[in-house]
């Protein structure tokens, strides 16, 4: 049984060796330009969605007073130290 096991393994081993090698190859002529990327690899031309065109707006917001002003700063209490 562990001859079996040897084996399976060491298949394995080997085609995943060879599709490494593959794959630096090819990394490496794209890389060189002397290869073109797969197609489901290629990068897309995909045109930028215009904006819509949107003014601005008065957006009313509450502007600190002496209404919102603190009137009490709070002090330590004795022992909480």
């Amino acid at each position: 049984m562990g001859q079996g096991t040897n084996i399976l393994f060491n298949l394995v081993a080997v085609i995943f060796l060879v599709l490494t090698v593959v794959m630096v190859i090819m990394i490496f002529g794209v890389a060189a330009g002397s290869m073109e990327p797969p197609s489901f690899l290629a990068p897309a031309d995909t045109p930028i969605p215009p904006t819509q065109l949107v003014l601005p707006t008065l957006t009313p917001s509450p502007v600190p007073g002496a209404a919102l002003t603190p009137d009490m700063t709070p002090t330590p209490e004795a022992g909480s130290q």
